[in-house]
């Protein structure tokens, strides 16, 4: 008899021993899904906010200042029609062109700073008057703007880039902004 009971005892050791091993293994799991997923989502932001570095021409997120801002709006004085914003960013321009009566676009290459330019627009009132795209700005054309703001990145001035501005219906009279992004 005695042999039975140390039998059964055994087995019972044996069961608390693999559920023991099988909380481990759940755990495991569990913290390596953890933390697959937080690489999955810091990828996820922080890929488009690397990938322009890593393009032909470099075209950083450079957010505008309010003396910039300024400066914009200053130069759109006594101007109407649409005006589009090249690079947008998180919307700056776009939305302070908007609040001055401006049917305002910005195309930008980042998803979240399109979403949240859009979000800001409709946080500030303005989202009838905006629209944000994302896309890439060398295959976009800006000939049915009549205001063209560049932020002041050197690159952007490149011959087939001012080629499209200039087919623009502003021509002649196109705010180019890097030349006044003092401040």
């Amino acid at each position: 008899m005695p042999k039975v009971v140390a039998n059964e005892s055994h087995a019972a050791a044996s069961q608390d021993d693999c559920k023991g091993a099988s909380r481990g293994r759940s755990w495991g799991l569990l913290v390596t899904a953890g933390v697959g997923g937080t690489l999955v989502a810091l990828y996820a932001v922080v890929l488009p906010f690397v990938t322009p570095a890593l393009r032909r021409v470099c075209l950083p997120f450079v957010p505008a200042t309010s003396t910039q801002i300024q400066n914009v709006l200053r130069m759109l004085e006594n101007r109407s029609g649409s005006l589009v914003d090249i690079g947008s960013g998180d919307g700056r321009i776009v939305i302070a062109a908007a609040k001055m009566g401006f049917k305002a676009v910005g195309y930008e290459l980042n998803p979240w700073l399109v979403w949240y330019s859009r979000y800001r627009a409709w946080r500030d009132g303005v989202h009838h008057n905006t629209r944000f795209y994302i896309s890439d700005l060398w295959k976009v054309s800006f000939s049915h703007y009549t205001n063209v703001v560049v932020f002041g990145v050197p690159q952007m001035s490149q011959d087939s880039f001012d080629t499209d501005l200039s087919k623009s219906k502003g021509a002649g009279g196109i705010p180019r902004t890097e030349d006044y992004f003092s401040g």
